[in-house]
């Protein structure tokens, strides 16, 4: 198989244009010395994973252990609130249950005397 060349040519120059960019500095180090900051950087994280462990254990027992019997509701909980929303949802129902009764009875009655009311019209 032939091989085609391609039919351009990139050149590429160099630019020379002034860089006002700051150089990097950059540090050689041995091999060893890589070795020991690494291991660094993991003991550090370590010991921050622990520490991050500790302070989490210790804020969930301040949550959990503020009273020593009982249920240990959070600070924000208002059972009384709870309780005056339940009453009334309860007397909703009831309300409804008992209208739905009413209007039920109000339309027969009210279906029964205009029957009443034909049939004594056209004797």
């Amino acid at each position: 198989m032939a091989f085609a060349a391609p039919a351009f040519f990139a050149v590429i120059r160099p630019s020379f244009k002034n860089s006002t960019h700051r150089q990097l500095q950059v540090r050689a180090q041995t091999f060893r010395e890589e070795g020991k900051h690494s291991n660094m950087v993991d003991s550090n994280l370590r010991v921050l994973r622990e520490r991050i462990k500790q302070v989490q254990m210790k804020e969930r027992l301040e949550r959990c252990c503020r009273k020593e019997h009982g249920w240990n509701y959070a600070p924000g909980y208002n059972y009384k609130l709870k309780r005056d929303t339940q009453l009334s949802d309860f007397f909703g129902l009831v309300g409804l249950a008992t209208g739905t009764v009413g209007l039920t009875l109000l339309s027969g009655t009210l279906g029964l005397y205009l029957v009443s009311l034909v049939v004594h019209l056209s004797q």
